[in-house]
């Protein structure tokens, strides 16, 4: 699993996953993830266009970092999963923190939020 963080203009940060989200992805991620939650507030995008598979661990550990950053006053979009991670998402009840379209849209709609 690459991860590849950046700061976008808004102020949040973007972060790209390519590779999968099973457990050895996971494992890979997890810690990285949630120091980025630290924001005050977090905003974040979690750029999911590179991802091929997601399976229970990936699913809970962006369910634990939606929940991180809410708490926290902050919002985390995902952007861009692929057809069949979107599809899990969907399934696993996180299909509404999907936002499709480019990182300028997503970062809008993030902020255009209130959270």
């Amino acid at each position: 699993m690459n991860v590849e963080v950046s700061k976008l203009p808004s102020g949040a940060n973007r972060i790209k996953l390519d590779g999968d989200l099973d457990m050895a992805g996971v494992g890979a991620v997890e810690k990285r993830l949630f120091e980025l939650c630290a924001g005050d507030p977090p905003q974040m995008i979690v750029d999911l266009s590179g991802v091929g598979f997601i399976g229970s661990f990936g699913i809970r550990m962006l369910l634990q970092a939606i929940k991180t950053v809410s708490g926290r006053g902050g919002r985390l979009v995902l952007l861009n999963p692929t057809k069949i991670v979107d599809s899990a998402l969907d399934i696993s009840g996180l299909g509404g923190h999907i936002v499709r379209g480019d990182e300028a849209e997503a970062a809008a709609s993030e902020l255009q939020s209130g959270k």
